[in-house]
């Protein structure tokens, strides 16, 4: 009996693998499906907000954080599509860093972010932007750091190209993303949270297999980054995500 209740569960556990897997391609589009430019229901952005600040995630804000300023001294960093801000607090916690400047086109997020920040005492600005039309001088930052937000952005060579303006020479561009391409499995797995899984004001915004659909493939992000002037990009990947670092050069 027990060889049987384990052979069955082993066989459910087969089908299951293979139903997502299904689903997963069927939702995984060819070409880029843009998402929404800006997520403003309060209720899904205090759900972000809350999911940003999951001990894991918070782990990697800190990786990253550190990656991005490591070698800097009293740096001026700018967060592209900051969201409610938890990587803009990770970075004003480091001693490398001078000040920090986010920026979102959701006003409701620009809030939260500043409520963020004031809670902890740190020094960080945060305004509403839009990345395509940065409201900063040339030369304005030495780093530029951008996480899930370019898959969202409605010009984003455009953006890629401001970036690149408003960094000081010798800046450098951090940026981490999702890839449109991800496993099957993994997919499958989005699409069932995003229809019936998730609380409905996050349902209500297609997320988040929407933003994966919306993402890029590591050759089309590479080819992006070159169209919008920047050198020798380099990529890190995996399989669901990819991390672009660059270089403004002297």
């Amino acid at each position: 009996m027990g060889r049987c209740r384990g052979s069955f569960w082993k066989w459910a556990l087969l089908g299951t693998a293979c139903a997502l897997c299904w689903i997963g391609r069927r939702q995984r589009p060819r070409t880029r499906i843009p998402s929404v430019s800006a997520i403003e229901d309060p209720e899904a952005v205090r759900l972000y907000n809350r999911v940003t600040r999951l001990p894991h995630l918070r782990y990697l804000q800190r990786v990253l954080a550190r990656h991005a300023v490591r070698g800097r001294v009293n740096a001026r960093v700018l967060d592209v599509g900051c969201g409610s801000g938890q990587l803009a607090i990770a970075l004003a916690r480091r001693r490398e860093v001078r000040e920090v400047t986010g920026i979102d086109l959701a006003d409701s997020q620009i809030h939260l972010a500043r409520a963020n920040a004031e809670r902890l005492g740190l020094n960080a600005d945060f305004l509403v932007a839009d990345a395509a039309e940065l409201p900063f001088p040339d030369a304005s930052f030495d780093v530029a750091v951008s996480t899930l937000a370019l898959h969202h952005m409605e010009r984003p060579e455009q953006a890629l190209q401001e970036i690149r303006r408003v960094l000081a020479p010798g800046g450098s561009l951090l940026l981490l993303d999702l890839r449109r391409d991800a496993p099957a499995i993994f997919l499958g797995v989005m699409t069932v949270a995003t229809r019936f899984l998730l609380p409905e004001p996050v349902r209500a915004t297609g997320e988040p297999l929407a933003s994966f659909q919306a993402a890029y493939k590591p050759w089309e992000i590479a080819l992006l980054a070159c169209k919008a002037g920047w050198p020798e990009p380099r990529l890190t990947t995996w399989p669901i995500g990819l991390l672009l670092e660059a270089d403004k050069g002297e």
